[in-house]
């Protein structure tokens, strides 16, 4: 049996070392931080069915989630929508959720290397779940947990001027608040999400944001990634945020990375088992990856200059009272 190599340790990672286990395949995984961390993310995961986290072997580690069953939409200090989503969806810190999934994958007989990072060039059996590739862009996303920080819906998304803001309930009394922004070089320091915040002219949730408790140590920041399709190379299979990011208004992201794994895993098993050629196994798995995201990657495309322009954002406004929310909700999944 050949041995599986996975570059990353994060959501697509963890779940496809863990898939790969149960198929038998012995799994070599390689994280450049260390667990338990904090990362810029949603932190809910909408989308996935659960077949899936019983087919990835994850969902005893999800029974406690948060279940999150109604959202609303605003634009700046405008609530334009608010209902119950069509299907419920589950909130957990990533905090939490790679621990768990880290000592899985070890209590299965995985071998994780933290603090360690494969360099070079494409092997058989490696395959890439290390995120965003790094490249220029004109974004910075951001995160912090806060508790005592009341909500209206289970999920809020909030429109501002410079970007948007998305709230998540992860336990009865803490709320995951992620922000994906324009980059301005003139703002920095410890109260970043704050400052993007009130500069995207969102004065009522700054306001609520201040009356909250902040978790310090939650604080996380990224930049310099682009969405959409990630750059492909010859002889690599990528998987997660390393193959593509669909923008984070969609709700979709950590749900894309748990598909990914389970689409890739029962393919590379028949590789480890020497069943199939790698370049077979990474020419079927990239054919199905592209077939199962292809749709929703070009409608939130589509949509999210509605969020991010002048005239997009008027549009959305004036719109938001006739559009279809069950229905865009299914075309992003």
């Amino acid at each position: 049996m050949k041995t599986v190599t996975i570059a990353g340790g994060g959501l697509a990672g963890l779940s496809l070392g863990i898939a790969l286990r149960k198929h038998g395949v012995p799994v070599d995984l390689h994280e450049a931080g260390s667990y338990p961390r904090h990362r810029v993310c949603g932190e809910f995961i909408s989308g996935v069915s659960d077949e899936t986290l019983r087919e990835l072997g994850i969902d005893g580690e999800l029974k406690d989630a948060e279940k999150l069953q109604t959202h609303a939409w605003y634009r700046g200090e405008n609530r334009l929508y608010s209902g119950r989503l069509p299907v419920a969806a589950r909130g957990i810190s990533r905090y939490r959720l790679d621990e768990r999934l880290h000592r899985l994958l070890t209590d299965t007989g995985g071998r994780v290397f933290t603090r360690s990072r494969i360099t070079g060039g494409e092997k058989e059996g490696r395959v890439w779940c290390s995120g965003r590739l790094p490249q220029p862009g004109d974004w910075i996303g951001l995160k912090c947990h806060f508790d005592a920080l009341p909500m209206e819906s289970d999920l809020e998304m909030h429109v501002g001027s410079n970007g948007y803001v998305g709230l998540a309930r992860i336990a009865r009394d803490t709320v995951n608040v992620c922000g994906l922004f324009r980059l301005s070089r003139e703002i920095s320091g410890l109260e970043i999400l704050d400052r993007y915040v009130e500069l995207g002219g969102l004065g009522t949730l700054r306001n609520r944001l201040r009356e909250a408790v902040a978790r310090e140590d939650s604080r996380s920041a990224i930049a310099g990634f682009r969405l959409g399709w990630q750059a492909e190379h010859p002889g690599r299979l990528s998987l997660g945020d390393a193959r593509a990011m669909i923008p984070p208004f969609s709700g979709n992201g950590m749900s894309m990375a748990l598909e990914s794994a389970a689409i890739a895993a029962p393919i590379l098993a028949s590789f480890a088992r020497g069943e199939l050629r790698w370049d077979d196994a990474i020419s079927r798995a990239s054919r199905t990856l592209k077939s199962r995201f292809s749709s929703r990657m070009k409608f939130a495309r589509i949509l999210h200059p509605f969020l991010t322009s002048a005239p997009g954002r008027a549009f959305f406004s004036t719109a938001s009272r006739l559009l279809p929310y069950g229905a865009i909700f299914h075309l992003l999944r």
